[in-house]
């Protein structure tokens, strides 16, 4: 395994995106559709943030408690921009797998979006990182 290989070569480039105006039954539905864990937020071709399965979770718990019953009054209650990591730590195409290891394994994060000048060119998941240290094996 060449620890040195730059994440370029092995994120996922085809990314599913979410804009701030998107509502959580579009959200949900981007969820369940694409099997996805972490939606990147773009505006104006710019990442703003990601929302995470568990972000949403924690968010539907949270009004489904008090008192939301169905999607119109979650599309009610929801704000992208309250419920998304704004501000996300991304990698650069020539990062490092070492790096992505790096930063993935203190557990705060599962994923990393790649950005080159400020625009998402793919996203890094512990997923993509299981797949490269498997075909070393």
């Amino acid at each position: 395994m060449n620890k040195r290989t730059p994440v370029s070569e092995i994120m996922t480039k085809e990314v599913i995106i979410a804009h701030p105006g998107n509502t959580y039954s579009q959200v949900m539905e981007f969820f369940n559709t694409w099997k996805i864990q972490h939606l990147p937020i773009t505006f104006a071709d710019r990442l703003i943030g990601i929302l995470s399965i568990n972000d949403l979770i924690g968010f539907t718990y949270k009004h489904l408690s008090s008192g939301a019953k169905d999607f119109a009054g979650m599309d009610e209650k929801f704000a992208m921009r309250e419920v998304m990591t704004s501000d996300p730590v991304c990698l650069a195409p020539d990062d490092t797998v070492e790096k992505a290891f790096s930063i993935l394994s203190k557990g705060q994060f599962q994923s990393l979006p790649v950005c080159s000048d400020g625009k998402l060119v793919g996203i890094l998941t512990n997923k993509d990182l299981v797949r490269f240290y498997n075909e070393f094996l």
